[in-house]
């Protein structure tokens, strides 16, 4: 079984998009251009950024109070699927097998999930693993909500508590398992959240991540590119349309990549991602994927493919296979990925 949308990140930010060009030039003037200067928690600006996300995710959920997960189109779920297959093939299981297996070892273990939102991927945990106790923290009070409800309704025994993973301050050895399900491209503060977990992890406890390692701002990196621009000049004008990044559809000369750590939190630091990670800690397994993928099918332009149609079917087989020989063989960096961790011993 796998974890539902589990490398899925949808960009959608909108009308919060507006003025970007203005805002970031005011940023290079004043030399704010890097996000651990500029986004303290405790300044304005880091209260505007913050404000920001909550309200962006807030209005993503309102509007159904049944809905646990982000909506993703058919042909992102195409790619997580076979993205399962490549991380079974590289660490011996899958992603959901690494996880329940750490929490169904012995009875009583106990889950922190950071960054959960309304918990639905902790909510399905904890339907198969009923022993263990998960506890939830996410800085946005609506979300919380709606999983208090859910578990509730479901009758599991689920914590969650409000708290922003920018200045928390975890207690000492009190989880055997952290799980980070796309919540950690959102933190601006990485070395010290590290920190923290070190320390809430009890001997022989694990660190699951599952992100977002784009370059910083989900903007692309320079070889990828170049890739993706030779690949989006030879697209017919219907799989150009942008479904998400204006608040209304529009159609695309050139693909998007205009950085979207300007107001929100979204990929503030996920380019520096992997590197905090593992200078903090040892790597388990450790998988990377969408290279490419992740440009053409993630919810800005995934919806316009209809894999019911071999054209669609054949462009997302192309683009794919492709994508897994450029970041197999090195030419292409990943911009997902997968890894387990333990605390580095002499930390």
């Amino acid at each position: 079984m796998a974890l539902p949308e589990i490398f899925h990140k949808g960009i959608r930010r909108g009308k919060h998009w507006r003025n970007l060009a203005g805002i970031q030039l005011r940023r290079v003037r004043e030399g704010l251009t890097d996000p651990r200067s500029r986004l303290l928690p405790g300044t304005s600006d880091y209260e505007l950024h913050s404000r920001k996300e909550r309200e962006h995710y807030s209005e993503m959920y309102a509007g159904d109070p049944s809905l646990l997960f982000e909506p993703e189109p058919p042909t992102w779920m195409e790619v997580e699927r076979r993205t399962e297959s490549l991380v079974r093939e590289a660490t011996g299981n899958d992603i959901t097998g690494h996880v329940l297996s750490r929490l169904t070892g012995r009875p009583g273990v106990r889950m922190l999930s950071l960054g959960s939102g309304p918990g639905g991927v902790e909510l399905m945990l904890a339907g198969e693993a009923p022993e263990c106790r998960i506890t939830c923290i996410d800085f946005n009070e609506n979300l919380l909500a709606l999983g208090r409800t859910r578990a509730r309704e479901q009758g599991l025994a689920l914590e969650f508590q409000k708290a922003d993973l920018n200045n928390v301050s975890l207690p000492e050895g009190e989880f055997d398992l952290i799980f980070c399900h796309a919540s950690l491209h959102h933190v601006v503060n990485l070395e010290d959240l590290a920190a923290e977990i070190r320390k809430t992890l009890r001997p022989g406890g694990a660190l699951i991540v599952v992100d977002v390692i784009a370059r910083t701002g989900y903007r692309m990196w320079p070889e990828t590119r170049r890739v993706v621009e030779t690949l989006w000049a030879t697209l017919p004008a219907r799989y150009r349309v942008n479904h998400t990044a204006y608040g209304e559809r529009r159609l695309d000369r050139r693909i998007w990549d205009g950085g979207t750590d300007h107001e929100g939190m979204e990929c503030i630091r996920s380019g520096d991602l992997v590197g905090i990670l593992e200078s903090n800690f040892e790597r388990v397994f450790f998988a990377s994927c969408h290279g490419l993928s992740r440009r053409f099918f993630n919810t800005m332009y995934g919806w316009n493919y209809d894999l019911a149609q071999p054209l669609d079917r054949a462009i997302l087989d192309w683009i794919w296979e492709l994508d897994c020989r450029m970041v197999s063989s090195g030419k292409l960096r990943g911009e997902s990925m997968f890894g387990v961790y333990a605390p580095r011993q002499n930390q």
